[in-house]
């Protein structure tokens, strides 16, 4: 599932995307929390937080001698650490001046979306990550997630591949996200690769976004019956998301500044791939990377600042 929310109107459109599951990796974040005091602050408060309630250290684990090649793919960290990244960083950014009009989300990141606008704390929504993580772990079965480039009619045309997996979501409409039971991943991908269809495994183990999930429903809502956004969450959790639909509730032919606040702009890597055709008054930025280079990249979209606070 992916949402948008509008924050305030305004001439000059400022969003921020909150990317899910699959943008995670180890060292993530690191030369932010090295350098910028506010955003290291802001990380080491909830995870002494989270470290008192769940009895672990997210930082510890995350900036310990795992490099960023290798793949994050342990729920109890990745999920509630998904959630503290994004929400510490479009913190930042809004504590400098960049408010944004709307927030976009998909997935994961959209309990961080929500502590971000106050509709949820930041509190309950780590809660919410380390308990999908915990139940995933003993009621769902083990799983994949997948990207194949090819479009979901594609997948629903070829029933050999729908079969093996469920449509977990779509990036852009030549882009989508399968999932399913870890013991179709090695048919799916040879299914894939026989017709010559591009694919890569996502570093998430739980088969989000498909049937797979209701095992766990249960202790979701028993867990969370009084909460208002109990069921709209779930709904997260379980159904497909759809970045392309999210997208086209934004004016393509409206100047508009989109800042990817995930782990690796995946979001805005949909965004400059296709995600949305013809938004050439558009203009994307991402800030973390595996790659390095996230404080030259932060600092311009901290320039951004005086436009979006005059306009």
């Amino acid at each position: 599932m992916t949402s948008i929310h509008a924050i305030k109107p305004s001439r000059l459109e400022l969003v921020f995307l909150f990317p899910g599951q699959g943008s995670q990796h180890y060292q993530m974040g690191r030369a932010l929390f090295d350098a910028d005091p506010a955003f290291r602050d802001l990380m080491t408060g909830l995870d002494a937080q989270f470290t008192e309630r769940e009895g672990v250290s997210l930082l510890a684990r995350l900036y310990g001698s795992l490099s960023a090649a290798t793949p994050l793919d342990d729920i109890h960290l990745s999920h509630p650490l998904v959630v503290m990244i994004e929400y510490c960083l479009a913190t930042v950014l809004r504590q400098r001046g960049l408010r944004p009009t709307r927030v976009i989300a998909s997935s994961a990141g959209e309990f961080a979306a929500l502590a971000f606008t106050g509709r949820i704390t930041i509190e309950t929504a780590l809660d919410m990550m380390a308990r999908q993580a915990q139940w995933a772990s003993h009621y769902v079965e083990p799983g994949f997630m997948l990207a194949a480039m090819a479009p979901r009619a594609w997948c629903a045309a070829n029933p050999d591949v729908c079969r093996l997996a469920w449509v977990a979501g779509v990036g852009m409409p030549s882009a989508t996200v399968l999932t399913g039971r870890r013991e179709n991943l090695a048919p799916l991908e040879a299914a894939l690769r026989a017709r010559g269809v591009a694919f890569g495994r996502l570093p998430v183990r739980v088969p989000f976004h498909s049937a797979l999930m209701d095992p766990m429903r249960a202790h979701w809502v028993r867990r969370y019956a009084d909460h208002p956004h109990a069921d709209a969450l779930w709904d997260v959790i379980r159904h497909p998301f759809d970045f392309p639909a999210s997208l086209a509730m934004l004016d393509r032919q409206a100047p508009c500044t989109l800042v990817d606040v995930g782990p690796s702009a995946t979001l805005a890597n949909w965004i400059r791939h296709g995600a949305v055709p013809h938004a050439d008054q558009w203009r994307v930025h991402g800030i973390l990377s595996p790659w390095g280079g996230d404080l030259p990249r932060l600092q311009q979209v901290l320039d951004l600042a005086d436009v979006h606070t005059t306009a």
